[in-house]
């Protein structure tokens, strides 16, 4: 294990935000990261990166831009969502917002950072998708066609002391956490029209596959969602009659 940061030299400021990225081999893209990130980095805001082990020199950026970061690790995990549960403990701000390395946040981060204020809202903002500003207030229905954005969401600090990344969705464990809070009655999703982030085309969840989610992605939708939306999900997905004899099968 090699850990740094900040921290480690008694700065140990509270934070309204901390900003998480986990890494792996992410040497090509850490200097832009890391051009884009520092501007918005201050009292409020806090960056904490959790390193999978690299063996590409990532590690010895994290040594070069230690004095940016609140505190860095790199030991061995078990994949992105285990890096991620990893970080949330090591994050000091009252919420928590998720960025990749090839990421880039954009100039509407810091008025989303100034509207975040009921610790039991998820706050959701906009973000370059395909290279074009996607501004979409979801619904039950929606939730059923898209996740939301993980770019684009800033989950309160209480998120986390009651669920996890759940590591029997490889993939998709992000779409897992956001259907476990839709209807949550502790918590609800606001949205904000910032713009906040950006991400490259495509991506990991775009062409990685979760067998697991996929099998269970039925019974989460009906289990989580509104009756009507699941209804709706299944008209679309199986016809009218599949669906009818489906909800006969279910009482």
């Amino acid at each position: 294990m090699i850990a740094g940061g900040k921290r480690l030299t008694g700065n140990t400021q509270q934070p309204k935000l901390s900003i998480v990225t986990a890494t792996y081999n992410a040497a090509a893209f850490l200097p832009a990261y890391f051009i884009n990130v520092t501007p918005y980095l201050n009292d409020d805001v806090e960056l904490v990166i959790i390193d999978g082990g690299s063996t590409d020199g990532t590690i010895e950026l994290l040594q070069k831009h230690s004095d940016k970061i609140a505190y860095w690790l790199s030991e061995p995990d078990n994949g992105i969502y285990d890096a991620m549960n990893k970080a949330i403990r090591h994050t000091l701000g009252r919420w928590i917002y998720f960025l990749g390395a090839d990421d880039s946040l954009m100039d509407g981060f810091g008025a989303m950072v100034a509207e975040l204020q009921n610790e039991s809202t998820v706050y959701y903002g906009a973000t370059l998708f395909y290279g074009k500003p996607y501004h979409k207030i979801y619904n039950d229905y929606y939730l059923t066609k898209m996740n939301l954005v993980h770019q684009s969401l800033f989950y309160p600090r209480a998120v986390f002391e009651k669920y996890r990344y759940d590591a029997r969705y490889p993939v998709y464990a992000d779409y897992y956490l956001n259907l476990q809070l839709w209807h949550d009655p502790d918590f609800r999703f606001e949205y904000r029209d910032h713009l906040v982030a950006g991400f490259p085309e495509g991506g990991y969840s775009f062409y990685a596959k979760d067998p697991q989610f996929e099998l269970d992605r039925d019974s989460l939708f009906r289990k989580y969602l509104s009756r009507y939306a699941y209804y709706r999900y299944l008209n679309r997905t199986l016809g009218w009659f599949k669906t009818l004899l489906r909800l006969l099968a279910n009482g």
